[in-house]
């Protein structure tokens, strides 16, 4: 993951009071936010690591009650009951595992994006319009064209016509494949990647708010509880879905993950909003108190719409329109 631009910071200092630091919820929704705003989640490195612990593999079905999978030790005649949401997750694991992966250099995707912050310290603002993102699968870096209305209290600026993402702005398709597939493997690996770009979102923001001149004390007991870890698994991993150079058998872990992750809804038979058929899957946060939301193809297990539902009807929409391969960077479609 990229380090944490400016407007997140921002967020969070003005979220803070003048002596105290944010509040831990309040700085994992600007995490969330900037996640969401103008910048993906990036895989790091810690994938090979978690690969290399040895974890066992293979889909556990959590009982009521527990917040982490239990694994079986012995094996059972008793049949495994699932419940309707984990019979559509594993439809979608199937479905995904039967879709290949394309082949060419460069990821073209076409998306709309939409947000609406109506709590931020400015205006409520409203961001829509096109943006043609360009990865480079072998490097991670690539571009991105945009035509992209940004309108508030201020004006209407206009964004560069294209925005140049350097080598490791994207994971490369080595370290996707370098990813565990196996469910609990893989959950292991979501979970450390979560931590660390929580302590180093914590880090920006104590570093930010000395250089301004605000004290920034230890949390105390009384403030709120820190998130779960089934709340930052189902965040990465919808966050990971998001990744269109997904080889079939991460992108079908990912949906085994969610199977067995407590908190998770399903609606099947559902629209994006452009009227596609698609699976919907959310999640309340158990802290913050936001929803993150990801409709899927059910015919190819491939991701359609994400969006995040904060408080104060705060809203992050990505609607992708189209997804294509090549092996020649294409050309500005918005130019005139």
């Amino acid at each position: 993951m990229p380090d944490l631009d400016e407007d997140t910071l921002r967020h969070l200092m003005a979220r803070a009071t003048q002596d105290l630091v944010a509040p831990r919820a309040a700085a994992t929704s600007a995490i969330k936010r900037q996640r969401r705003h103008r910048t993906r989640l990036r895989v790091t490195a810690v994938a090979g690591a978690a690969a290399a612990a040895g974890l066992a593999a293979g889909i556990v079905v959590p009982a009521v009650g527990h917040s982490t999978p239990v694994p079986k030790t012995t094996p059972s005649t008793t049949p495994v009951r699932l419940t309707a949401a984990q019979r559509a997750l594993f439809a979608l694991s199937e479905a995904a595992a039967k879709t290949p992966r394309p082949g060419g250099r460069y990821v073209v995707l076409t998306e709309q994006a939409t947000s609406i912050d109506p709590n931020g310290t400015t205006a409520p603002t409203k961001e829509a319009g096109g943006k043609t993102s360009v990865i480079d699968t072998v490097t991670g870096g690539g571009l991105e064209y945009q035509d992209v209305t940004i309108t508030n209290a201020d004006g209407t600026p206009v964004p560069p016509a294209v925005l140049t993402a350097p080598p490791g702005s994207s994971p490369t398709r080595a370290q996707l494949d370098a990813m565990p597939t196996g469910p609990q493997a893989l959950r292991a690996a979501l979970l450390k990647q979560a931590e660390q770009q929580q302590a180093q979102a914590q880090r920006a923001m104590q570093a930010i708010m000395k250089r301004a001149g605000k004290k920034a004390y230890p949390v105390p007991k009384s403030s709120p509880r820190p998130e779960s870890a089934d709340d930052l698994v189902f965040e990465q991993a919808a966050d990971l879905l998001w990744e269109p150079d997904l080889s079939p058998a991460l992108r079908s872990a990912l949906y085994k993950v969610l199977a067995a992750t407590p908190g998770v809804r399903v609606r099947v038979g559902v629209t994006d909003s452009s009227g596609r058929p698609a699976t919907e899957i959310s999640r309340r946060n158990s802290v913050a108190g936001d929803v993150a939301e990801t409709f899927e193809d059910p015919a190819s297990g491939r991701t359609l719409e994400s969006a995040w539902v904060g408080p104060g009807e705060s809203l992050s929409e990505d609607l992708y329109q189209s997804i294509h391969y090549t092996d020649a960077i294409p050309p500005n479609p918005y130019k005139p």
